[in-house]
């Protein structure tokens, strides 16, 4: 028996070790951009909350009161109380929502005597500051 040394191509084991690599290597990929998704929506939660307060301030500021929830507050959606009354006040034309929106992951308001008001919000990674914590923003 003889051996070809003229034949060209690749071994098996060579082939599997390549394709172990570009798994490896795609796996990493999609964890990264699934963080990067996260980070992208927490820092949009915390814009919307700049937003949020600095239109409760022009609110205020024309109504010597923030807008009055029931005791329970609400979650921020668009169409809410909290949402109508800053818009009819002309404080802020779209009222900014969670980007997920779902569970948690709401906006939450309440302010029961027009004095003071009380935001809350969900993060989901620890770039701002802390995973899954509850972020509250309350003004005296």
């Amino acid at each position: 028996m003889y051996k070809n040394k003229n034949k060209k191509g690749f071994t098996l084991v060579e082939l599997l070790v390549v394709v172990a690599i570009i798994g490896l290597l795609s796996g990493m990929v999609v964890i990264s951009i699934k963080n990067v998704k996260a980070k992208a929506r927490d820092s949009q939660r915390v814009s919307d909350m700049n937003t949020i307060v600095t239109a409760l301030n022009m609110y205020h500021n024309d109504n010597n009161a923030y807008p009055i929830t029931v005791e329970e507050g609400i979650y921020i959606t668009g169409s809410d109380t909290l949402s109508v009354a800053l818009k009819n006040n002309g404080a802020i034309p779209t009222m900014p929502t969670d980007p997920t929106n779902t569970g948690d992951y709401r906006y939450y308001y309440q302010s029961t005597d027009g004095e003071d008001f009380y935001l809350q919000y969900y993060l989901e990674t620890n770039s701002m500051s802390g995973k899954g914590q509850g972020l509250n923003y309350v003004v005296p």
